[in-house]
């Protein structure tokens, strides 16, 4: 009785395991097709076409813009101002008057020299007659000419110093501010304003650091702004034959007609540094990175009948430079293959894609 009981018992835990193993069973198959009815994961991105176009790799350099006709003008001597021959920022012409300093003491000592000059000269026409005559000795003519030698001596002394007193304008042009008065001291050395030419012509001088880029007499260069706008072109007129020995640089100097710029103005020069190639254009946020460098996710066919109906493949490309959030590259791409942009960094190799929207100029 008891072996029977037991096998009694055994049946029925057999029955009831069983019944609960298929109703697991059940509820996992049914999960399954449930889950298999959901559609698979995939990333909705923005796309674009694969362009080319020829591009020349530039650099921008600082240059400094320079007026042919400039000049500081600053004091040769020491003195006191008596005379403003203009206002500050007025325009002059070449040889006008632009600060007299005190001369008047040199000017009398100059009329002394000139009236010992006049005696000398009246004492030389007489004893050169008295010397034909046999009445004066040799030496006594030798002492006035040499007197008269030496007055005409201190009289040009004395001239040199009364003109640089004189401050004149070496050619017309236009004065800068100054600040200096009517009984000011003026020391030499001191500066007093600058003067500018009224060309339009402008020097662009600039450096090029060795291995940047080789340019040639009657190239032509870009100008811009410090803001980035576009100012014009410049042809260069001159470039040095030697590298400095500082920053290993040669100079350079370009011209440029444009009389809004003024002298000392800082200006960026964009200068080609290798001949041009075609390249891919790609949208900045088109490029990702990863440990083995930069790529791009092209967008292909995937599976027919698929439910999403792209897949992205990774494709390693090269940077050769990047103009106004443009990259310029190269790489296993064809023109007009789609190239994820928006929404790249979610991609990875073989990812399913949907495509959001295209825009041939993202």
């Amino acid at each position: 009785m008891r072996i029977i009981s037991w096998l009694i018992t055994l049946l029925v835990c057999l029955l009831v395991t069983g019944g609960l193993a298929g109703f697991k069973y059940r509820q996992v198959t049914d999960a399954m097709a449930m889950a298999a009815s959901f559609p698979p994961p995939y990333s909705v991105v923005t796309a674009t076409s694969a362009q080319q176009q020829q591009w020349t790799a530039v650099r921008r350099l600082t240059g400094t813009v320079r007026a042919p006709e400039f000049v500081e003008l600053t004091a040769e001597a020491t003195g006191r101002i008596v005379k403003l021959g203009a206002a500050a920022a007025a325009v002059v012409a070449k040889d006008d008057v632009i600060v007299q300093l005190f001369d008047e003491d040199l000017r009398a000592q100059q009329q002394a020299l000139s009236a010992d000059l006049n005696l000398v000269a009246l004492q030389l026409k007489r004893t050169r007659q008295l010397r034909n005559e046999g009445m004066a000795s040799q030496d006594q003519l030798d002492t006035l000419e040499a007197r008269e030698l030496s007055l005409k001596a201190q009289i040009a002394a004395t001239e040199a110093q009364i003109s640089r007193l004189t401050m004149r304008a070496p050619f017309a042009g236009k004065l800068g501010i100054y600040t200096q008065s009517v009984g000011d001291l003026m020391q030499a050395g001191d500066q007093l304003t600058t003067l500018s030419g009224m060309g339009e012509t402008r020097w662009i001088d600039f450096k090029i650091p060795q291995g940047v880029a080789r340019v040639a007499v009657g190239d032509t260069v870009r100008l811009f702004s410090l803001d980035r706008e576009a100012i014009g072109d410049a042809k260069i007129t001159a470039v040095a034959d030697a590298l400095g020995t500082g920053l290993r640089a040669f100079d350079v100097r370009a011209e440029v007609a444009d009389a809004r710029l003024r002298h000392g103005e800082l200006v960026l020069i964009e200068v080609r540094t290798r001949q041009p190639e075609i390249v891919f254009t790609l949208p900045v946020p088109a490029v990702r990175w990863d440990t083995e460098g930069p790529h791009v996710f092209v967008l292909e066919d995937g599976e027919p009948d698929a439910y999403v109906p792209l897949e992205a493949q990774l494709r390693r490309i090269t940077i050769i430079g990047e103009e106004r959030s443009v990259i310029m590259a190269r790489g296993d791409l064809q023109i007009g293959e789609q190239i994820a942009v928006k929404g790249a960094f979610k991609l990875s190799d073989g990812a399913l894609v949907k495509l959001a929207a295209t825009s041939a100029g993202q």
